[in-house]
């Protein structure tokens, strides 16, 4: 047969393949040998697969040592207080001291002179700054839920959401697996700074979202206020610090929409669900040129205050909210917890 060529050369080609061969000819491995001086380039693909690599290191590096951390802390008894500084002093329900072991209903209380670190139950720990007092409400299956009631905590919290709760006298601190500082005082005062994750700060139909990079007030008989970026203008902080004191005011509301740029969309967000019907249409305006919102959100819907309207923005805006802390600080923090 004439096809036969292909696996006896021998045998007669058939023309077309004969064609074929002299148009592939050109095109047929030439050896050339390399210069003494010459090296093969290497591809430039290995220089980022050894970045790659590296990279897949130090997480598989993290993530051993965050299982490690895990382990040592299976071994603590949940709710143990050590002294980071000086003489915390931890006491229980009743008043009677109870060292070294926090029960429900039980206190942890530092002085000018002393700190505190809270292991909390098996999901993570608290750091209880000076002049500090920290009571143990409920730990149960459903919520562990603590109560604020001056002083500073920060927390680094590995849960489902929801599950680690905080309350202080303006608001209620709910973590949403994060690592965050919250400050209060005795009236509700202070302030809450997420450095990764999420919390929710929520007092009766109030809810305002602070993300990782991101911080906002707590007022007294006021509750939460607008949350803004930590690496916000001195500008932007004085205008919100003004309209958590008079959220009427149209001034202050004036002074907000001035000081905002493309980095402060979480405020605007919030200051758009929060303002007056008359004030709505400016603040809408304002973020709808910084960051024009999807098709389906119309302005008749959001000046209506709709929640699906706002969601939706929110979704597109979100992204753009979060800034999470360098890699070498997940790092660190993964170890800590």
């Amino acid at each position: 047969m004439a096809d036969d060529y292909l696996w006896d050369p021998a045998t007669a080609p058939d023309p077309e393949i004969e064609r074929l061969e002299a148009l592939l000819r050109p095109a047929a491995y030439r050896a050339t040998p390399l210069r003494a001086t010459e090296m093969p380039r290497r591809p430039r693909h290995v220089r980022i697969g050894v970045w790659a690599a590296l990279a897949a290191t130090i997480l598989v590096a993290a993530g051993g040592l965050s299982i490690v951390a895990r382990a040592r802390g299976a071994r603590v008894v949940p709710w143990t207080v050590t002294a980071a500084r000086g003489a915390p002093v931890v006491r229980d329900s009743a008043g009677a001291i109870a060292p070294g072991r926090l029960g429900r209903g039980g206190v942890v209380e530092t002085d000018a002179r002393s700190s505190a670190v809270l292991a909390v139950g098996r999901i993570g720990r608290a750091e209880l700054g000076p002049d500090s007092r920290l009571r143990l409400l409920d730990a149960d299956a459903s919520e562990h839920r603590l109560a604020l009631e001056r002083g500073t905590m920060h927390a680094s919290i590995d849960a489902p959401p929801r599950y680690f709760l905080v309350q202080t006298a303006s608001a209620l601190a709910v973590d949403l697996g994060c690592v965050y500082t919250l400050t209060a005082d005795e009236r509700g005062n202070g302030l809450l700074t997420v450095e990764q994750g999420e919390v929710e700060l929520q007092l009766g139909d109030v809810t305002v979202a602070v993300l990782a990079g991101n911080a906002a007030s707590l007022r007294n008989a006021r509750g939460p206020g607008l949350p803004y970026p930590v690496r916000a203008s001195d500008a932007l902080r004085r205008a919100v610090a003004a309209y958590d004191a008079d959220p009427a005011s149209d001034a202050a509301v004036d002074r907000v929409l001035a000081a905002a740029d493309a980095h402060s969309t979480i405020t605007l967000w919030h200051l758009l669900r929060r303002a007056s019907p008359a004030a709505r249409e400016r603040v809408y305006a304002r973020l709808a040129s910084i960051a024009p919102p999807p098709a389906t959100v119309t302005r008749e819907r959001v000046l209506r205050g709709e929640s699906g309207a706002l969601q939706r923005w929110r979704t597109d805006l979100q992204p753009s909210w979060r800034v999470d802390p360098p890699w070498w600080r997940q790092l660190w923090l993964a170890v800590w917890l």
